[in-house]
């Protein structure tokens, strides 16, 4: 929930960058535009929320390849046309690695801290919420699906992020344009990034398609983010009441951090709200992994032998009616 107002603003605003690019104007924040497009997207989003996980799976099914597949192509392509670059992203990283203050944060611990904070966000790895989506799969064995999260993980952190650190190490803005880097956020320094990289006939392109994978990504997973809410509130009560609620609470909560960021409040505490959320769930559920581990390596086993053409939740000591069903059939 720590994450829904400023996933719901990345969407917005990466909309209005969709749109400046391709206009070539720049769009007040405080404008009827920006209030008609957040009105639209938090109206998307309760539609897709208020359809169930089903409804919220086939969205997602749809928006994530398109925004997986454009996002590395175009890196992708960024970084061929800058190939002159490339060694100094390496000599860039090497050298920032074994700087003293690198060192010495690595050894207190801040490197450490920084580590998990953004693993966290980019991937939920340890986290135990991106089971929720990974339980509602349709798979023949749950080793299967197993897989494919790990596969999620090593593709939102090692291939997702490292593209977009080649492009901003690569483009080396901070240096070339220190006025404009540190007057710029987060968002507007990739956009910076780009702007610098892309050849010039294809500028507005790379920007606008880049823009568009931002805009997929945030609201992906702000639609994720309130049906983890509507899954968790399952195990409480599966009353239509308490989910509606639940399902309106995430919707509120996104608005509000859609519309306070437009009228210019500053949110980013909630940031560390968030960070110290996350980190509270891993140290519940770290624990848990441990216990649960025997079941792991017993379907492991299982999935080897049988050669994965089916599972039986007896064979491992674990009695649900789910995958005994799922045998018999």
């Amino acid at each position: 929930m720590f994450c829904l107002p400023a996933q719901g603003f990345n969407v917005v605003t990466s909309i209005g960058a969709m749109v400046e690019v391709a206009t070539g104007t720049s769009i007040p924040v405080q404008s009827s535009f920006y209030y008609v497009v957040s009105i639209l997207v938090v109206g998307l989003a309760a539609l897709i929320a208020f359809g169930g996980i089903k409804r919220v799976t086939r969205a997602t099914d749809a928006m994530v390849p398109v925004m997986a597949v454009v996002y590395v192509g175009t890196v992708l392509f960024l970084i061929v046309t800058n190939l002159h670059r490339v060694p100094y992203f390496f000599e860039a990283v090497f050298a920032g690695a074994f700087k003293p203050e690198a060192v010495f944060g690595g050894a207190f611990g801040v490197a450490l801290v920084q580590g998990v904070k953004r693993g966290l966000m980019s991937n939920e790895a340890g986290q135990g919420t991106i089971t929720m989506a990974a339980a509602a799969a349709d798979a023949r064995h749950p080793c299967e699906q197993g897989l494919v999260g790990a596969l999620g993980v090593f593709l939102d952190t090692h291939i997702i992020c490292t593209m977009t650190g080649f492009v901003v190490i690569m483009a080396q803005q901070w240096s070339a344009n220190p006025a404009g880097w540190e007057a710029a956020g987060t968002y507007p320094k990739f956009m910076l990034s780009i702007h610098a990289m892309a050849p010039g006939a294809l500028d507005t392109a790379a920007m606008f398609l880049l823009s568009l994978c931002f805009c997929l990504f945030a609201y992906t997973t702000m639609v994720g983010m309130i049906t983890f809410s509507e899954i968790a509130a399952n195990r409480i009560s599966s009353t239509p009441a308490l989910i509606h609620s639940i399902r309106l609470l995430g919707v509120f909560v996104a608005a509000f951090g859609i519309f306070c960021n437009i009228a210019g409040y500053d949110l980013s505490n909630l940031w560390a709200f968030s960070d110290l959320g996350n980190i509270i769930i891993v140290y519940c559920n770290i624990p848990l992994l441990y216990m649960g581990f025997r079941y792991v390596l017993g379907a492991t086993r299982q999935y080897n032998s049988d050669r994965g053409s089916g599972f039986c939740s007896d064979s491992i000591g674990l009695n649900t009616c789910c995958w005994s069903e799922q045998k018999q059939r």
